[in-house]
């Protein structure tokens, strides 16, 4: 739980609430949970006027104490823990690093009181469970779950940046950072819509966004099941979410709710991303509020329908109205190459490894393309090319996003040399299959330099080339 979170509702009728939505607190020194899941915590959440150092005091948590960074990692096996992080009504989250992995992690312990309720216990096992089965860049990694006599312990992705909720406050939020952040939130519903997943909770609190602006949807702690073959348990049948965002349906009928509620508070993220408020129930567009891009009124409008079955029926759907809008000339490289190869064998090229050394460079004057990749959604990816008179090589790496074979492959993109990139970009790549050849339709987007967009599309132009040639020699 982010320090900043409004409260949200996680049992009982609520008739009242379900007639008129209250208004919350959102600051952060305003009503924390008492219960549910906790959310993944950064720096930029933390409440710089706490002693964290105190968090053990019987001053600070009567009755309850936790342990300082130093006893925890004493207790932990294979884990360094370094710090806390910040702490809400659930407990601490600590950071530290893991050894055997080679990355920071984020350790979130909970309250022993709370552990030792029945209800949590079941609903933390089944929010770790949850997250443990959707592995997508835009979702945050849980990589270990434990329990150390009565401490509960989660261990996570450390996400070095800061929430949604925080940049919204700080009103640092351009019209480009709306248009790179909700198509990338609405990937992540679909991956968790296609696991049969409903997170119930999507808000600001619940987006975190690194430092190269790729989004992390976190906190799961009310996810539920849906579809066909869903076994739900009885709990998931109460009103649950916060009320703000919370659909309709959430309210009047909540053993009914599928993935389409998730839309719904996206929409109204979308739509607090664009006017700097909640949208009311005269539903005025967000153009009319504030100076943003008429085009996207009525994408957001739609979103947030009142009935579910005027709204998109899948977060794809809302994911392509906004790259509609979003994919500039500026911003965004579309290139088409025809190859006179079968669709497969193109396919196979964009995921073979060592047939890559052959073709994914520019020039023909560079060396041989070194790549290491795992071709699953989640998977990384990190390739080396060498160019003429260098003795250093390019990297760049990322994640795969959609692996759909053999019709669509997505990834992130970045550079970490021969410079550092600090703005994450992704790919998107659909082969159409032509009799017996392939037309490949390439887009790489999320540019904020033109310089950059440029020099890509240049270097991108010369590698589709190079590729049609390797694999048309052949067929």
């Amino acid at each position: 739980m982010s320090l900043a979170d409004p409260p949200r509702i996680e049992k009982g009728d609520l008739a009242g609430a379900a007639r008129e939505k209250p208004s919350f607190p959102t600051t952060r020194h305003q009503a924390l949970n008492k219960r549910g899941s906790l959310t993944n915590m950064t720096k930029a959440d933390l409440n710089p006027t706490t002693d964290y150092s105190d968090l053990t005091s019987p001053t600070h948590r009567p009755g309850f104490p936790l342990p300082t960074a130093e006893a925890l990692n004493a207790r932990i096996p294979n884990l360094d823990v370094t710090g806390i992080l910040g702490h809400g009504g659930m407990g601490l989250v600590y950071r530290g690093h893991h050894p055997l992995l080679d990355r920071p992690v984020a350790i979130k312990v909970v309250r022993p009181d709370i552990s030792a309720d029945l209800e949590f216990q079941s609903r933390f096992l089944r929010e770790a469970r949850t997250l443990a089965k959707l592995r997508h860049p835009y979702i945050v990694t849980v990589y270990d779950l434990g329990k150390l006599g009565d401490l509960y312990y989660l261990v996570m992705e450390y996400v070095e940046g800061s929430s949604l909720r925080q940049k919204l406050a700080e009103r640092s939020i351009s019209a480009r950072d709306t248009l790179d952040f909700v198509p990338q939130i609405a990937e992540a519903l679909q991956h968790a819509h296609e696991s049969g997943i409903v997170h119930r909770d999507v808000k600001p609190e619940n987006v975190l966004i690194d430092a190269r602006g790729r989004v992390r949807l976190v906190d799961f702690g009310l996810a539920t099941l849906f579809g066909a073959k869903a076994v739900r348990d009885p709990d998931d049948n109460r009103v649950a979410g916060t009320p703000s965002y919370m659909a309709p349906e959430q309210f009047t009928t909540p053993e009914t709710v599928d993935h389409r509620a998730d839309i719904y508070s996206t929409g109204v993220v979308f739509y607090e991303m664009l006017a700097g408020c909640l949208p009311k129930a005269d539903h005025v567009p967000p153009s009319k509020q504030t100076m943003c891009d008429p085009r996207l009124d009525p994408i957001v409008m739609r979103a947030i329908e009142h009935e579910r079955d005027r709204r998109y029926q899948q977060a794809r759907h809302l994911h392509d109205e906004v790259t509609s809008v979003s994919r500039t000339p500026e911003s965004t490289i579309r290139l088409e190459q025809h190859i006179s190869a079968p669709v497969e064998a193109v396919f196979d090229a964009w995921t073979d490894a060592r047939g890559m050394s052959e073709w994914l460079a520019p020039r023909d004057d560079f060396g041989p393309t070194d790549a290491t990749i795992d071709v699953q959604v989640g998977g990384a990816y990190r390739v080396q090319m060498y160019p003429p008179g260098k003795d250093e090589p390019y990297i760049v790496s990322g994640h795969y996003c959609r692996v759909e074979p053999p019709r669509c492959l997505s990834f992130t993109w970045a550079w970490s040399s021969p410079h550092y990139e600090t703005q994450e970009t992704q790919i998107t790549i659909e082969f159409q299959p032509r009799g017996g050849t392939t037309n490949v339709v390439f887009v790489h987007e999320r540019f904020r330099d033109q310089g950059r967009r440029d020099g890509h599309q240049e270097g991108w132009t010369g590698c589709l080339q190079r590729l049609a040639r390797k694999l048309g020699s052949h067929h």
